[in-house]
């Protein structure tokens, strides 16, 4: 490699890490800080409380992949580099969707949430681009990280435009299949990006987390119908997740 691009890499990772880092701490404190608004009116598809405790995994890793990037040596290399400002772009989105779900304009959390599932695909495909090389354990945990962020935001994106509507919206038959459509969407969503990441199986379990926390709630809600469209959901999105890695395993033994 000429001296030239490893200076250029090595100048873009040293300030990557600090960004990267920076952001995950105040990503990580913005939640005691600012606080998540409770809803007492949220439809039945929105997940029971405890599905939401996926986001102390989701914090506490971006953290534990900031710190472990951070030294000189890793930051400057493959996968690192290339997903130092992404990550950190969603990092300071989290902390925008927080305050704008705290504030009057919780409109706002929608294209929030949308810019930060963008930043999340770009980053994850990055990490898992075919042919790279790095670290072992710095690409397995950047996928891993990665792949259960984008897994439930690709859900909570549905979820998060369910709960602006008005409480009357989900009201009778009409309002039964609204949420129907939600669950459906999302379920959609998760298979694109299931077939798109190869299966991969951090993305497909916690998107199937989210779709596992609509069929309790609708259960508990005496909802067959919602809960029937959620289990449907989550099967087409493990389906579509299995047959694309053996798919994939299949180009690879063809390839070698």
């Amino acid at each position: 490699m000429p001296l030239s691009v490893n200076r250029s890499y090595r100048s873009v990772g040293s300030l990557g890490r600090w960004l990267l880092l920076a952001t995950a701490v105040l990503q990580a404190a913005a939640p005691p800080l600012v606080g998540f608004r409770s809803q007492d009116d949220d439809p039945p598809l929105v997940p029971p409380v405890p599905f939401f405790a996926v986001w102390g995994v989701i914090l506490l890793g971006c953290l534990a992949v900031a710190v472990w990037g951070f030294p000189l040596r890793r930051a400057t290399t493959t996968p690192y580099r290339r997903m130092q400002v992404p990550l950190s772009l969603v990092q300071l989105g989290f902390v925008a969707w927080l305050v704008a779900a705290a504030s009057a304009a919780t409109w706002l959390t929608v294209p929030i949430f949308g810019g930060m599932l963008a930043g999340l695909a770009v980053s994850l495909r990055r990490v898992l681009r075919p042919g790279d090389r790095g670290e072992r354990t710095g690409r397995t945990l950047l996928g891993g990280v990665l792949g259960v962020y984008a897994g439930w935001s690709t859900a909570a994106v549905c979820v998060n435009i369910a709960t602006l509507l008005p409480e009357s919206a989900f009201v009778g038959g009409p309002g039964l299949a609204l949420q129907c459509a939600f669950v459906v969407a999302a379920a959609v969503a998760a298979a694109v990006g299931a077939f798109l990441l190869r299966g991969q199986l951090p993305y497909t379990l916690t998107a199937g987390w989210a779709l596992a926390g609509v069929a309790l709630s609708a259960v508990m809600a005496r909802l067959p119908l919602l809960a029937v469209s959620a289990v449907v959901g989550l099967l087409v999105v493990g389906t579509v997740a299995l047959l694309r890695r053996r798919g994939a395993r299949g180009y690879a033994r063809l390839e070698h």
